[in-house]
């Protein structure tokens, strides 16, 4: 009985010992784990304070630090799709094709396109359809322009002017229309990055970073004089645009709108970076996408080409042309 005893006791000194040691390798582990967690958030410190104090939060900046940031980005924005090149291009001609896209969603056509630009204000767009398409409809917001029966229709905008030619003729533009011409010339991303960043009442500011397309982006806030709002994404490292989105509010619902333009698949032309792929959005529905097969720049177009003369030539012409091919047929 002596023996077992001491066999017990022997047992019951060996497994406090054993729990000892374990108490003390637990309490050493825990220690080494603080250790090396005060020495690390010292280290993070040390780092931030060294590299000193960043932009923070866009909400967090005085009124003067966000414009002057702004502006910062927005030259790199110019320097990035082409600096001198870019803000030298005085007239532009692309040829390329529009998907047009249903209330639902659903692809309705396309219709290839010839579009010509003399800077500022002077437009003009050849459309050439196979079908029935709304093609002003979703460009200038007017529901009921249509090429019908397939065919072909050139815009022109030259100022505060329009016209149009379809199989019935040149006829002017509507009122409505040339107005939503001149609201997209004065919110259009290019004129407004070309012309209006040091005009009178225009204010940028800085509205944080956010994430575009699973890119790092930031955003920059514009409001002119006449109380348009828009905003430009970039990305946060090519500092391309991603995106250009333009707020507006019914006059008399004062319901709030935005109309959403998205960049992609960018291509140096003649010094310029040029998006191949446009996508528009109003309200978060889809309406349009835009695929440009080629562009030129400064090709030094004729103003004569933005004219209701020239479109009445070009009408008389095609006329008789059609004349001319009908008696050949026959």
């Amino acid at each position: 009985m002596a023996r077992r005893g001491e066999d017990v006791a022997t047992f019951m000194t060996g497994k406090r010992s054993m729990y000892g040691r374990y108490l003390f390798v637990r309490l050493t582990f825990r220690v080494i784990v603080c250790a090396m967690f005060v020495l690390g958030l010292a280290w993070t410190c040390e780092k931030s304070a060294a590299a000193g104090p960043g932009p923070g939060p866009a909400q967090e900046m005085l009124p003067d630090q966000s414009a002057a940031k702004a502006r910062q980005l927005l030259q790199q924005v110019v320097t990035a799709l082409g600096g001198q090149a870019y803000l030298n291009v005085r007239d532009t001609q692309c040829d390329g094709r529009i998907a047009q896209f249903g209330t639902a969603g659903t692809l309705l056509g396309f219709t290839l396109f010839h579009d010509l630009w003399l800077l500022p204000d002077k437009n003009r767009v050849e459309y050439i359809s196979k079908g029935e398409h709304t093609i002003l409809g979703f460009l200038m917001g007017s529901d009921d322009l249509l090429i019908t029966h397939g065919g072909a229709m050139i815009t022109i905008f030259n100022g505060n002017q329009g016209w149009s030619l379809d199989k019935a003729g040149v006829s002017n533009e509507a009122e409505d229309v040339i107005q939503n011409f001149d609201e997209q010339l004065k919110t259009g991303m290019n004129n407004t990055l070309r012309k209006r960043l040091n005009e009178a009442g225009m204010e940028v500011r800085y509205a944080g970073t956010d994430l575009i397309d699973l890119k790092e982006a930031e955003w920059i806030e514009f409001t002119d004089s006449e109380h348009h709002e828009m905003r430009l994404g970039i990305d946060k490292y090519s500092h391309l645009p991603l995106r250009w989105i333009v707020a507006t509010r019914n006059p008399e619902t004062r319901e709030r709108s935005e109309v959403i333009t998205s960049y992609t698949q960018y291509l140096t032309v003649d010094g310029v970076k040029s998006p191949l792929s446009l996508e528009l959005l109003r309200n978060d529905r889809k309406v349009s996408q835009t695929f440009l097969s080629n562009c030129k720049y400064n090709t030094d177009l004729d103003a004569e080409l933005f004219t209701r003369a020239w479109l009445e030539q070009h009408a008389a012409e095609v006329t008789k042309k059609g004349y001319k091919d009908s008696k050949s047929s026959k």
